[in-house]
């Protein structure tokens, strides 16, 4: 029963009646007989609070992260306790030993940035056949899909998943990996054979406290690819990003590609031919990556086309950038451009990324999930190029969560907005009036006219007066929430769907 410790430092405190192990969690309502309880310390619950409620439940072996009174315990005689230090960061290890390394029998690809990962997520399993796939809109294993409570679950969650794609018949596992895992540790198990780091720009210093530190967070994932005598994984970095040229002259050899828009010296770069009525036209040129992986292409006069123009449901630069990281992390897994294309051709548009709800009013609403100023600023510059007339914008920014981007957010609006309507997000634990007036001090750094902004806190007011002002040929853009169906005001979790909120106010219009 000690196999799954294996790479792993641990003290037996105490040794039980030897058992056959059916389980391991580290939620003690989740124990049943002959269970493995983690007893892991988090920011808000302490796991060895609910020891009693695991022996209570079956468990028969304690791991614990610091000496404990065993003594204290009721029907404990057979009880194993075992002591390892720091568990969230050894719980991958342990999962892992006690799963049989299912990480090792399906490709990882991973995803990484402040803004992009849900988008590139979507791509990618609709290029690549047998996906699973985790991130911020819920958890996927090919049809089967479930909600999740983190972008990136817990390690031991983690190794369940990937092990349950693996006997499903998965072959390739989707990742977004979030900077605050990448931190504590909850993907140290793993090896990445395709990574993707998309940008950044500010958000989560409420947890990283400095830029560098979200930076440095993020970049931990290169050191992640896979290197064994098998494969290589391959880091794919948009080198337009001042961040991700950093990462890319660092780690700068035949195993990193890099995307660009504006650097016409990335090995896969592209452009936006023109929008169209669903999307946009793009232009793909492999010319340097192919050059790249096979110098020899031209002496030998193989034929391999240099330059793709196709159309996608997908619109914006930003978005551009998302499709050539996905282009190129399939390239690296041996997918063929010719294919791609074809998949990206008939790719639906992503729930809640640049949604349009349809109208008879002939205006254009979009909800969005852009909840940072740089994705605020993307989506928003975008909507303005295809608006004839006017661009109102609703937003907030969620409470509990870093109050330097708030009024940073307010200032990207300011640059393409006509009309602002600041509302709640999720204000969680924080006054919502407290967040608006940190949004607002953005506007008035700015000398945004004071007529031009409204602050409606309540969503669904907002969202209807924003509607009531479209006349023919706006645009209104919801942004914050995207894809989300609940909001959390205090700490109680509503059902709030902006999308659903929209057609309601539609109905009512007619």
């Amino acid at each position: 029963m000690y196999k799954m410790f294996k790479d792993v430092e641990y003290k037996v405190l105490k040794d039980g009646k030897n058992f056959e192990i059916k389980g391991i969690e580290y939620d003690s309502r989740k124990i049943r007989k002959d269970f493995v309880f983690v007893a892991m310390s988090g920011s808000a619950v302490d796991g060895h609070s609910f020891i009693q409620k695991a022996i209570d439940g079956g468990a028969k072996m304690i791991i614990v992260e610091r000496n404990v009174d065993m003594a204290e315990y009721k029907n404990a005689a057979d009880i194993t306790f075992v002591l390892v230090e720091d568990i969230r960061k050894k719980l991958g290890t342990i999962a892992s030993n006690y799963y049989g390394y299912p990480q090792d029998k399906i490709k990882i690809i991973g995803i990484t940035g402040t803004n992009g990962k849900t988008t590139s997520s979507f791509i990618l399993e609709n290029i690549l056949e047998k996906t699973a796939r985790i991130g911020t809109t819920g958890n996927r294993i090919l049809d089967e899909e479930f909600e999740t409570v983190n972008t990136t679950p817990e390690s031991l969650e983690l190794i369940k998943l990937i092990d349950k794609s693996v006997k499903k018949g998965a072959d390739y596992f989707i990742m977004e990996v979030s900077s605050h895992a990448l931190e504590i540790g909850r993907v140290d198990m793993l090896q990445f054979d395709s990574a993707i780091f998309t940008n950044l720009t500010q958000d989560h210093l409420d947890f990283h406290k400095t830029m560098e530190n979200y930076f440095n967070a993020k970049k931990k994932l290169f050191s992640m690819l896979r290197n064994d005598k098998k494969n290589n994984g391959t880091g794919v970095i948009n080198i337009d990003d001042e961040y991700g040229s950093k990462i890319y002259s660092e780690k700068k050899s035949s195993n990193y590609i890099s995307i660009g828009v504006r650097n016409e010296e990335a090995d896969i770069w592209g452009d936006i031919v023109n929008y169209t009525n669903n999307g946009m036209k793009v232009k793909i040129d492999l010319k340097n990556y192919l050059e790249k992986t096979n110098p020899r292409l031209k002496d030998i006069n193989e034929e391999q086309k240099e330059e793709y123009k196709f159309e996608v449901d997908l619109v914006g630069e930003y978005n551009l950038y998302n499709i050539l990281g996905c282009v190129a992390s399939a390239l690296s897994l041996g997918i063929e451009m010719s294919y791609i294309v074809k998949k990206l051709e008939k790719m639906p548009p992503v729930p809640g990324r640049f949604e349009t709800i349809k109208n008879d009013l002939e205006v254009r609403i979009v909800v969005d999930f852009a909840h940072t100023d740089d994705g605020l600023l993307n989506v928003g510059k975008t909507l303005k190029q295809i608006t004839d007339n006017q661009v109102i914008t609703i937003f907030g920014a969620g409470g509990d969560r870093d109050h330097e981007k708030r009024p940073k957010m307010a200032k990207a609006a300011a640059k393409f907005s006509d009309y602002i309507i600041l509302t709640s997000d999720n204000p969680r634990t924080e006054n919502p009036v407290k967040i608006l007036a940190d949004i607002e001090k953005g506007l008035i750094e700015e000398k945004y006219p004071f007529d031009k902004y409204l602050i409606i806190a309540d969503r669904k007011r907002a969202i209807k007066h924003g509607m009531k002002l479209l006349q023919k040929g706006d645009s209104l853009l919801i942004a914050g929430k995207g894809h989300e169906t609940y909001q959390i005001i205090g700490t109680e979790k509503t059902h709030f769907d902006d999308r659903e909120v929209v057609r309601e106010i539609l109905e009512e219009m007619e």
